[in-house]
């Protein structure tokens, strides 16, 4: 602790919080003052004399007058965040004052003893004495103003004690300097205490300040960076999408070159920039905080069933198993999750199980947790494994061990740290046990709160479909108007939706200028729009601008972003979305899908 010196100017900071102290205890000194001073003169009235006893109480009654001069100059000083060096010093000389002269008061309080009345001397000298410690404590914000008080206090009151006390009044006199001696100790070290406590206060108040900067500059850099990625996002994918598109209605327009294996490398490098493009944006949103869990509830012995048959195909062209095995305690289980994100999490680990599994095979498993505490599910293979130096780090972004030189034929090393982020958002917990050479385990754990028991109807899982390349013939002459501003994109779809027999019309702005796209003969049957478009209007306000013109027409929104509000708003709205690059199978799949629902609806 620094040794406060009286003599020395602090920090105006901590002046400041001295200032603010004193003023505080301001109205706590005036009642004190006033109520001990009326004590002491009702009971020294009936031992001393009366006319000592009155001039000593308009003394010390008078001095009140100054204590609430002292607390209505400085009121509103004290309310602001700081204050002016002159008011400060003004404060010092007015407080020194208001210390100093009730000291001399207390002081002169031994004109009221009396000789041979030991009681009432004794109340007298107690009244000091508690005036003098309480002095110490609740003046410890001016250690100069409490010893100038105290000092003349102490002189006053000594040169009385020879008239009270007679031969004794060495004794008396020594026992006072002890005291004195005593409480200015008690005063310093109470001081001392008290800058130290502002100080780190103040030092906590500017660590706060500049922890509250660093929040907020890193919520700025996170909005700054979903806002880039959103832009990025889609400007990025704009080309992909193009490219994707163009590649099918190429195969569709030339049959002969649909097999060519320059033509399949391009369309598998477009699929490759697509899929790091999905991943690069999914794990940004995870990490970014932007994505928020939609709960639901869905069979899990059912989910995981279907998740497996889905990379069966994959694992097939390897010629790995894919087994699944679900105990007969989880086989009626509900699961209430974000079922997506769910999804993302088992496929990754399946994914990655597949891709370096070489032999052997990988089981998907759904058991009982031990202890009871709800479900294990576990994803086993037989690969190469994981060294234990290498198991806390396989959950960072792009970290592959057994991908040294990036081959993308064995993906990007971002599956892993989706599944930590997802996984951490649903509040699932994640651990791996692995030996290298012998193969690894993922384990997930659902806690029995996430499940419900469930009535036993089993569905057996769909078989994930092949894509479909071809749109059905029945789609032929349906009127389609696309809303995009990028004339690549326009030229691509046009080519494409012209080979399956689409009657197509584009338009580029998000304003009312769309309608001249249409005609009175010629009105769209479905929708396809951009979610940024040029205009007053986005995608969504766009479809809805048209669906009042239209009341027929079915509405998809197409976007390169993954924000969930653009996909809230335009689900509440109950069009479709398709989150760009949009493979050339799931566009067709998508178009024959709504614009069957619309001739039913026509129909009915």
């Amino acid at each position: 602790m620094n040794k406060p010196n009286w003599l020395q100017s602090n920090d105006p900071a901590i002046e400041h919080a001295l200032f603010q102290l004193g003023y505080r205890n301001l109205k706590a000194h005036l009642v004190g003052h006033v109520c001990l001073s009326l004590l002491v003169a009702s009971g020294t009235w009936f031992a001393a004399s009366h006319r000592l006893v009155l001039l000593w109480l308009c003394w010390m009654l008078g001095l009140s007058v100054f204590f609430m001069y002292g607390i209505r100059a400085f009121r509103e000083k004290a309310e602001h965040e700081g204050i002016h060096a002159g008011n400060l010093a003004q404060w010092k000389t007015v407080n020194v004052w208001m210390t100093t002269l009730p000291g001399i008061g207390w002081g002169s309080v031994g004109l009221l003893m009396v000789p041979g009345a030991e009681i009432n001397n004794l109340m007298v000298m107690t009244s000091f004495a508690g005036a003098f410690a309480y002095s110490a404590v609740s003046n410890a914000y001016d250690l100069r103003g409490y010893l100038i008080s105290v000092t003349l206090a102490t002189v006053v009151l000594l040169s009385q004690l020879k008239g009270a006390f007679g031969e004794q009044a060495w004794v008396a006199a020594g026992m006072c300097l002890l005291y004195f001696g005593v409480m200015t100790w008690v005063a310093r070290n109470a001081h001392g205490t008290l800058l130290e406590s502002i100080r780190l206060r103040l030092a906590n108040e500017v660590l706060a300040q500049k922890n509250a900067e660093v929040a907020a500059r890193a919520e700025q850099a996170n909005r700054d960076k979903s806002e880039f990625l959103a832009a990025a996002s889609h400007d990025l994918r704009q080309p992909v999408h193009a490219l994707l598109l163009l590649i099918e209605a190429y195969r569709q327009q030339n049959p002969a070159a649909a097999s060519h294996p320059l033509v399949l490398n391009i369309a598998a490098a477009g699929q490759s920039i697509g899929t790091l493009f999905n991943a690069l944006m999914e794990l940004s949103r995870l990490e970014s905080g932007m994505e928020k869990p939609v709960l639901t509830r869905f069979d899990l012995a059912d989910e995981i069933l279907l998740l497996a048959s889905r990379l069966r195909p994959v694992a097939h062209r390897k010629s790995l198993p894919i087994r699944s095995f679900v105990s007969r305690w989880c086989e009626h289980l509900m699961l209430q999750t974000d079922k997506l994100l769910f999804e993302r999490i088992v496929g990754n680990l399946l994914s990655n199980a597949v891709r370096y599994t070489h032999q052997g095979g990988v089981l998907l498993s759904l058991r009982r947790a031990h202890g009871g505490d709800g479900v294990w599910l576990e994803v086993r293979d037989t690969g190469i494994g994981i060294a234990a130096t290498d198991q806390a780090r396989i959950f960072d972004p792009y970290v592959q061990i057994a991908n040294r030189e990036r081959d993308r034929a064995q993906g990007l090393g971002l599956g892993l740290a989706i599944v930590r982020h997802a996984s951490a958002l649903l509040g699932l917990a994640v651990s791996l046990r692995s030996r290298p050479g012998r193969g690894s385990c993922f384990r997930l754990h659902l806690p029995g709160h996430l499940l419900q028991s469930a009535s036993p109807i089993r569905v057996t899982p769909i078989a994930a479909r092949p894509d479909l390349v071809m749109a059905p013939a029945w789609i032929k002459g349906q009127h389609l108007l696309l809303v995009d501003d990028d004339l690549m994109i326009q030229r691509a779809m046009t080519a494409l939706l012209g080979s399956w027999g689409l009657d197509v019309r584009c338009a580029a702005l998000g304003d009312a200028s769309v309608l001249d796209a249409c005609q009175p003969d010629w009105q769209p049957d479905c929708v396809l729009c951009d979610f940024r478009l040029p205009g007053p209007m986005d995608g969504v306000a766009m479809l809805d601008f048209l669906q009042d013109h239209f009341p027929a027409m079915v509405g998809i929104l197409q976007t390169g972003e993954l924000a969930q509000t653009v996909q809230a708003r335009a689900e509440e709205s109950g069009y479709m979305v398709l989150f760009k690059p949009v493979e050339a199978s799931i566009l067709a799949s998508t178009l024959a899908a709504v614009l069957d629902r619309r001739s039913v609806e026509r129909a009915a």
